[in-house]
């Protein structure tokens, strides 16, 4: 049986078992938006999982719950939370757990696979995710059902208002962990980062009132204000997680060592037209992470240094992609070079 057939059959259970007849559920009744798919969900929960508790405004727990013993969810805070999403079938969708990735056959081993945060309060995640927080301990783990129309970041009074929000998203059940939580997002980033540093024998000087650090590892020559002007230099440079996982990089070791290497990039020192601004410089004509303009900011001609800092200089809430998550700090170790083709910039001087 496939699945259109075994929802039919679902659906037809449902309005049986409400006392209608198939005809009486397609012409009889003029049903609101999502009204036959609730009917189809709650067939699903009897047959499934019959024990199932309706919980917040209307999503069902599935399994018995693991209790934590930390600290309360509580509004407002950030929740570190390890989750994997199923569709109804029990198809994995989506997952930050490194197993769950292997169970699929997804995983890749430059992702970032860990706790995500997720903002609990002000409408920052959807409904069916708060209801699903609301109660939980640090340590604690849901698995529960959360129908489509609670995934909507409105709110509404009654069940029945977000039952006539079409949101055009299928039930989902998330299984979660609640990792850890906090209060100030940039304290916990800052405890990241020192715990980095300290890890890693790190002198961390004082940071600026954002949260970036600048680490000198070689002295430069002349002052950080011989940058500060419209001029090209010739940078290579690493990015990376706090984790040691690189993202980007100008060295083609680096790049197979850790994963992310292209055939169809190339390698070695890169252009970099400075600015007055720090937010105006260009790495090869394309824009840069505030961070890693600041970094460049600091540093004075053929200098080698290491920029540090919180997600509000890197990609911010959102994160980028699979391998960066939202709320990152990062790191970029960047060395200023020779021209790598000084001749070349004569010879056409000399055409000219």
């Amino acid at each position: 049986m496939n699945i259109l057939e075994m929802r039919f059959g679902l659906l037809a259970f449902a309005c049986l078992c409400s006392g209608m007849v198939i005809s009486s559920c397609a012409v009889e009744k003029e049903y609101q938006a999502n009204e036959d798919e609730k009917m189809y969900l709650e067939a699903w929960l009897h047959t499934h999982h019959p024990d199932a508790k309706k919980t917040g405004m209307g999503i069902y727990l599935l399994n018995e719950e693991i209790t934590g013993t930390g600290e309360d969810v509580t509004m407002p805070c950030y929740v570190m939370v390890t989750y994997t999403v199923r569709d109804l079938e029990g198809n994995i969708t989506s997952s930050s757990d490194a197993e769950s990735a292997k169970q699929t056959g997804d995983y890749d081993q430059t992702y970032y696979y860990g706790p995500r945060v997720w903002t609990f309060g002000e409408g920052s995640i959807t409904k069916g995710l708060e209801d699903l927080l609301t109660g939980m301990k640090v340590g604690g783990e849901r698995e529960a059902l959360i129908p489509g129309w609670f995934q909507t970041y409105n709110r509404y009074e009654t069940e029945e208002e977000y039952m006539k929000e079409v949101t055009d998203q299928s039930a989902q059940i998330y299984k979660v962990r609640v990792d850890e939580i906090t209060e100030d997002i940039y304290e916990w980033q800052t405890d990241r980062i020192e715990e980095y540093c300290a890890e890693h024998s790190i002198t961390l000087p004082e940071a600026d009132p954002e949260g970036f650090y600048y680490i000198q590892e070689t002295a430069g020559e002349g002052e950080p204000e011989d940058m500060h002007k419209d001029t090209t230099v010739y940078i290579n440079y690493t990015g990376m997680r706090l984790d040691g996982q690189v993202f980007d990089t100008t060295d083609e070791k680096t790049a197979k060592d850790h994963h992310i290497f292209s055939s169809d990039k190339t390698y070695g020192p890169m252009e970099v037209t400075m600015s007055a601004d720090s937010t105006e410089i260009k790495l090869d004509d394309n824009s840069i992470t505030s961070g890693f303009g600041k970094t460049l900011w600091e540093m004075r001609p053929m200098e080698k240094g290491t920029g540090i800092f919180y997600s509000t200089y890197g990609y911010g809430t959102s994160g980028s992609g699979s391998l960066i998550p939202g709320y990152a700090p990062l790191i970029f170790k960047i060395e200023l070079v020779p021209d790598p083709d000084p001749d070349e910039e004569d010879t056409e001087e000399g055409e000219e």
